[in-house]
């Protein structure tokens, strides 16, 4: 038996503040694979809507995409295959930094063919099935149990066979704060999806909330659907807009009015013929010339030579008999009278403005030739003529955002500002003297673009960032030259032997450090996952993949090969490297766990957990080894831990007004290094600090570097580099 899906949505036209939130329903645009059904989808992030929405609509993109492509006649199999490409995005996600989502998804994908359903819940979701009056909830003991890992992140599948009239109700749980289980159930039993998507909306309103989001969904059979009332009503119920339009109110008053309308109308109708006999019979007279001469103009005696014989032939068949393919037929139908709306319209405007310009110059005329109104002329052109200078003008203070007299202004204030943190310094306070130091830079920034105060701005910048930087312990770089450039975006690099070894996301790339263009040297094997993190141990380049496989690099030979590791192990996830003495050590920030695994001739032991207390490591971006254990938080914190146990530690006495890091990438360590360097992506520095945590100073990079992914350190050369974008940059220290 073949079976007709109904469904409804309420959701939210525009985005919500604080999270990601929405519900689709998709079909594949190709014919071919109409047997595999339909895709409901509801995602819900709580947390702040970008980058979410990038990440709720990228899992629907991969499940839609992966399952319309599902090779397999099973749909399970092809759902389950699906639901696999979406975790393994996300771990990918993950692992390039963003995991504000974990802990804060809720959703359902969900697909129907025929009367068959397949539906995966994560995170506080509920699904319902209504059958015969009764209430059975499908979700139940499902999402509880989801563990915390992006790779486990949709686990859970639940399948069966629906039978007609079985309607089901997908929502998120802040319905439940409005709605009782027991209201929903009779409004969902009681009413079509529509009309109960419609009924909800309204009470949702009422409750003024936009959290809430859900699908109602109906199973009827072919036969019974075509059996249907067909309503006017639509599927979709947009919680930030009103249930009807201004039109469709308008109709409905129409239609309660309609009877009175129709009397009052024939009333008139009568009234109308009464008064057009009278007003004909007094105008007839008057204007019977005028009549006469109309009636000898229609008679043209030219008329018969434009007047054209049908001439089709009887034979062919009638515009009616003619059977067009629906398809094409409504596509050219809808097609051209777009396109002669579009002419009617263009016409229409061309013949108004036309009308009005031309109305207005004989307007101009007549007041010209009038010598008694010439005056407003005159005055109606030295109005124009300001308002045109004034636009200019305007549009020009636009360009320059700020207008010289305001410039001068803030120069002013920034140059007081200066002075005052000079003599703050020299009173001794220095938390005040860099506060009116930043207040120098904020206010000359604002008119550095300004060509009349530039130089002066300039000065003040160079000035304040000068004696700024004395405060703080910064060594600034403006401006840096690359010393090597790939055309590709790498995601990370090394520094051995005056090489550097630049990794995509599957090769690698050779350069000597004195220039000179990069040359591939290795490719990862297919299917075997992108670059994530690295490390070197005893000049051997160890490349961990997406897929939990790592791979070593000889560096002077280019040899790639899988290391090996015992018993037919596998490595866990990870999404950062390091290694001390023979081991390797990786991060699991997810999870909150170090593994390592001690090498053995030519292979890699089983993993060891490092520490039994993960709530530290949770939240954790990067780790160096020099003996201890050093892991950057996401906070811009650190830990280290000796031999399993976490130690007393903390990065202190940070310079105000830049104390805090804000965009944590990496921290760098070894035994052959006295200090700790910490890359700040947001803020555009590398930080020193000693192995206690004290600040040292900061090297302050560029302000055009946008891009900084990853960066090295060499004690014995005395040298940063720095990746930014696809090229790398050196800086002396």
């Amino acid at each position: 038996m073949h079976y007709e899906i109904q469904f409804a949505r309420i959701t939210n036209s525009g985005k919500l503040p604080d999270r990601f939130l929405s519900c689709q329903h998709l079909e594949s645009k190709d014919l071919t694979k109409t047997s595999m059904g339909e895709i409901f989808t509801l995602m819900e992030i709580l947390s702040p809507w970008f980058p979410s929405a990038q990440i709720g609509q990228a899992m629907i993109n991969n499940f839609i995409n992966t399952y319309f492509q599902g090779g397999s006649t099973s749909d399970l199999v092809n759902f389950e295959n699906s639901l696999k490409k979406v975790n393994e995005n996300l771990a990918q996600i993950t692992q390039n930094g963003e995991t504000d989502w974990i802990g804060n998804l809720n959703g359902i994908l969900a697909a129907i063919v025929e009367d068959n359903l397949h539906l995966s819940p994560t995170g506080k979701v509920e699904a319902y099935i209504f059958r015969e009056g009764k209430i059975n909830n499908l979700t139940h003991g499902l999402t509880d149990a989801t563990e915390l890992h992006p790779l486990k992140t949709f686990s859970n599948i639940v399948s069966g066979q629906l039978k007609p009239h079985d309607k089901i109700l997908i929502t998120n749980k802040t319905l439940f704060n409005f709605l009782s289980l027991e209201s929903v159930r009779q409004i969902i039993t009681l009413n079509t999806p529509t009309v109960a998507a419609l009924e909800i909306s309204k009470l949702l309103r009422k409750a003024k909330t936009r959290n809430v989001n859900l699908i109602i969904i109906n199973l009827l059979s072919k036969e019974e659907s075509s059996k249907e009332i067909i309503r006017d009503l639509d599927n979709v119920y947009y919680l930030d807009k009103s249930t009807e339009s201004f039109g469709g109110k308008i109709k409905q008053l129409g239609r309660a009015l309609s009877p009175i309308l129709k009397i009052i109308g024939s009333g008139l109708l009568k009234l109308l013929a009464a008064t057009r006999q009278k007003v004909s019979s007094i105008f007839n007279k008057k204007f019977s010339k005028d009549k006469k001469e109309i009636s000898a103009r229609k008679t043209d005696k030219f008329e018969n030579e434009f007047i054209t014989k049908d001439l089709r032939d009887d034979h062919l068949l009638k515009d009616e008999e003619i059977k067009y393919s629906p398809d094409f037929y409504v596509h050219y139908y809808q097609e051209k009278k777009a396109e002669k709306e579009k002419k009617n319209r263009l016409k229409n405007f061309a013949s108004r403005f036309f009308k009005i310009c031309r109305s207005f110059v004989l307007w101009l005329v007549n007041i010209a030739r009038d010598r008694n109104k010439r005056k407003f002329l005159y005055i109606a052109l030295a109005l124009i003529f300001i308002l045109i200078i004034g636009s200019v003008i305007g549009l020009r203070g636009k360009n320059s955002n700020i207008g010289n007299l305001e410039a001068q202004k803030i120069l002013d204030e920034a140059i007081a500002a200066q002075k005052e943190a000079k003599n703050s310094l020299l009173a001794g306070n220095q938390e005040k003297a860099k506060e009116k130091f930043i207040s120098a830079i904020e206010k000359a920034q604002n008119i550095s673009k300004n060509p009349l105060v530039s130089k002066d701005a300039e000065g003040v910048l160079a000035i304040s960032y000068q004696e700024l930087d004395k405060l703080t312990s910064t060594t600034r770089f403006n401006r840096l030259e690359p010393i090597v450039t790939l055309s590709d975006h790498p995601k990370g690099f090394f520094i051995t032997s005056g090489e550097t070894f630049l990794i995509t996301e599957t090769d690698v790339y050779k350069a000597t450090l004195l220039g000179g263009s990069p040359q591939k040297i290795a490719t990862l094997p297919k299917n075997k996952g992108n670059f994530v993190a690295g490390t070197n141990l005893n000049n051997i380049l160890y490349l961990y993949t997406s897929n939990q496989n790592l791979f070593e690099l000889e560096p002077s030979s280019g040899k790639l090969s899988q290391t090996k590791i015992a018993e037919d192990g596998r490595w866990e996830t990870a999404n950062a490297l390091s290694s001390y003495v023979g081991s390797i050590y990786l991060l699991d920030g997810i999870v909150g766990q170090i593994y390592k695994h001690s090498s053995s001739k030519e292979t890699f032991g089983q993993s060891e957990e490092y520490t039994t207390n993960n709530s530290n490591l949770k939240q954790t971006v990067s780790l160096a080894i020099d003996g201890a254990i050093f892991v950057l938080k996401k906070d811009g914190q650190a830990v280290k831990y000796q031999r399993s146990k976490i130690q007393e530690f903390s990065l202190q006495n940070i310079p105000t007004p830049w104390d805090k890091i804000s965009g944590p990438k990496k921290i760098y360590t070894d035994s052959d290094t006295p200090s700790l360097y910490i890359l700040d992506t947001a803020q555009k520095r590398i930080l020193e600090f000693d192995k206690e945590g004290f600040y040292i100073r900061q090297y302050a990079l560029p302000s055009n570097f946008e891009k900084i992914s990853d960066f090295h350190v060499s004690v014995k050369s005395k040298k940063i580099w720095v990746l930014n974008d696809n090229s790398i940059y050196e800086i002396s220290i």
